[in-house]
């Protein structure tokens, strides 16, 4: 299994970012593949969600599970469907106000392995840029609201719909 891990400074207090991360409502907005994510039940150790969006030209939608502990300002999440997939987020205080660390643990399928090969290099490169675009639009959600769509549409970013695909549970990955 690939392990992949991104981190950024955030200019804002670390209980305002987890808070912000722990909101499933605000997922779409740092997340372009994602159109909807939902409460599907709640266990004893985790909640199970439910997960909407539009990758490679296509919908999808799956279902997972999402553990917040907000005394470690950490999430950590996984799918019901993907073996193996498992990814968490974590903050902490930095100089400037927070550090956001990124994990995600994931074997892309092979036709997504193929075009990160193909458009990026290696898929170590193309996981690697897709963390990086995330985070960058984590950060700018949080430290400027009109940031998220400039994020999203900037040529020099690399394109997050792998991370995306895959940190929303896509079944194409």
């Amino acid at each position: 299994m690939g392990e992949y891990t991104g981190r950024i400074e955030i200019a804002r207090p670390p209980a305002e970012v987890f808070g912000f991360l722990a909101d499933l409502r605000n997922m779409p907005r740092y997340l372009p593949t994602v159109t909807h994510v939902g409460p599907r039940g709640r266990h004893a150790d985790h909640d199970d969600i439910a997960v909407e969006g539009r990758a490679q030209d296509h919908a999808y939608r799956d279902e997972g599970w999402l553990k917040a502990e907000p005394e470690q300002r950490r999430m950590r999440w996984g799918s019901h469907t993907q073996d193996g997939y498992q990814g968490s987020i974590v903050v902490t205080e930095a100089a400037g106000g927070a550090a956001v660390e990124l994990r995600l643990g994931i074997d892309p399928k092979p036709e997504v392995a193929a075009r990160l090969q193909r458009d990026h290099g290696s898929v170590e490169n193309g996981m690697r840029l897709a963390l990086a675009r995330t985070l960058g639009a984590i950060k700018a959600c949080c430290e400027d609201a009109e940031g998220v769509d400039n994020a999203r549409d900037s040529d020099d970013l690399p394109d997050s719909r792998p991370f995306g695909s895959s940190a929303t549970l896509n079944p194409d990955i």
